[in-house]
């Protein structure tokens, strides 16, 4: 990487703000569409949803119905609490379905999303290309690497649009951190470390009442309710949580993982769960680059946040956070050169050391990040990153243009979750091959 010149370093004043800026603390920053529709006039998108549950329900169809224009006229879930509470958002005229075929074959939609549990991406979202709609799915992308190829199979035939919700690819922040790699700050990239730590056994209460699981494949009622937790429904915490930050990680970086091992366990948590309550990963890269990835269930301790990844150069570091809050630090190496806005920028104490924070609002300014092929740029509103990552589906759907996190990406950032649940299974170095990424 080139190092940055006397104009790019007098230039990061524009995005590392001096003593009177305020630090990034919430998420309350999104991306505008230049040139789409955004009046109540803008063009009418008639969507379904496939699984209204906590998160089809509470965080994407919540987000969708907040941009103009859209609809939603079609619900689906098999749990029929989840379902007359989906149909109440939706609003008066939506369809409820309990089989995610009839809504297929008899609603009024042109799109639809998919939120089921991870097991049902693959079948549901094949379904729905073969029926001749457009289709927002959840990630992980699929089940298997196998599963996520015959998605995009169907997709190409079908000639539809096919985006994976991996939303923090839309967060200013970290748009505005990858923007400051490229221009050289941290140096040469040379390890990565994340985490997603908790503490609670990621069970839910099982509902009392009478409820047909078995018709639906599921052995008893808990092994629906917490689908999770078990392995044929579920990924575990890599599909679960790791995705987001692997994909993030080597998005803002350019790479992708060229070999895995890992360790995990049941070791906590003896309740009949079948995928881990902890793992530990360590991804090989190119350049030397190790990437080092933990989820745990049982500690949640860190002094960065309950999310967060740290990106290391040799002149400096990076800690990028969106959960509970989203927050962005830098931290000088050692020994590394201090450039002239550094003394002026906003800084705080983090565990003893001295870090400058990030400020993404200072990019809007004429210097504005961008999307790459998009005419996007940051802004302040109050808008989740569920609600940016929707617009982009929504945008698409009306121009044609190929969303920003398409299947092609979902692949590689499922393929990195799966291979590495491998490499854990088979206590294996798991390499990378290119023809994992094959159609």
């Amino acid at each position: 990487m080139a190092p940055p010149s006397p104009e790019d370093r007098l230039s990061r004043r524009d995005f590392l703000k001096g003593t009177a800026a305020a630090a990034l603390t919430t998420a309350g920053w999104g991306w505008h569409v230049y040139g789409e529709e955004t009046s109540e006039e803008a063009t009418p998108i008639k969507l379904g949803i496939i699984g209204a549950g906590s998160q089809g329900r509470g965080a994407l169809m919540a987000a969708a119905l907040r941009i103009p224009g859209v609809q939603f006229t079609a619900v689906c879930d098999i749990r029929p609490d989840c379902l007359q509470a989906g149909l109440e958002m939706a609003g008066p005229g939506a369809q409820g379905f309990v089989e995610y075929r009839e809504l297929l074959e008899k609603a009024d939609v042109e799109a639809v999303i998919v939120a089921t549990p991870l097991h049902l991406h693959a079948p549901v979202t094949i379904a729905a290309f073969q029926a001749g709609k457009h289709v927002f799915c959840e990630k992980a992308m699929a089940y298997t690497v196998e599963e996520c190829k015959e998605m995009l199979r169907a997709q190409r035939r079908a000639g539809k649009l096919l985006q994976i919700g991996h939303h923090l690819r839309y967060h200013p922040l970290y748009h505005h951190a990858k923007q400051q790699i490229e221009k050289g700050l941290l140096g040469q990239i040379t390890h990565i470390r994340a985490q997603w730590n908790r503490h609670g056994s990621w069970r839910r209460p099982v509902p009392t009442g009478d409820f047909d699981f078995r018709r639906w494949g599921y052995p008893t009622p808990d092994h629906l309710f917490n689908w999770r937790l078990y392995r044929e429904t579920s990924g575990g915490l890599m599909a679960e949580l790791g995705s987001h930050q692997t994909d993030v990680v080597y998005w803002m970086l350019g790479l992708s993982p060229t070999a895995v091992i890992g360790v995990g366990g049941i070791d906590y948590y003896q309740d009949g769960r079948t995928v881990f309550d902890n793992v530990h990963v360590i991804y090989e890269c190119p350049n030397g680059i190790k990437f080092t990835y933990e989820s745990l269930t049982a500690n949640a301790h860190s002094p960065y946040g309950e999310a967060y990844e740290m990106i290391q150069g040799d002149k400096g570091t990076f800690i990028l956070s969106n959960v509970p809050r989203s927050r962005g630090l830098f931290f000088l190496e050692p020994g590394a050169e201090k450039e002239i806005w550094m003394d002026a920028a906003r800084k705080e104490k983090v565990d003893g050391q001295e870090a400058i924070t990030l400020d993404a609002a200072a990019t809007k300014g004429k210097d504005k990040a961008k999307i790459p092929g998009q005419d996007v740029s940051i802004a302040e509103t109050t808008k989740s990153t569920y609600q940016m990552e929707l617009e982009d589906f929504v945008a698409c759907i009306r121009t044609g243009r190929e969303p920003f996190c398409n299947g092609e990406i979902g692949l590689r950032s499922a393929a990195a979750a799966l291979l590495a649940n491998e490499a854990m299974e088979k206590r294996e170095r798991i390499e990378f091959q290119e023809s994992l990424y094959e159609v």
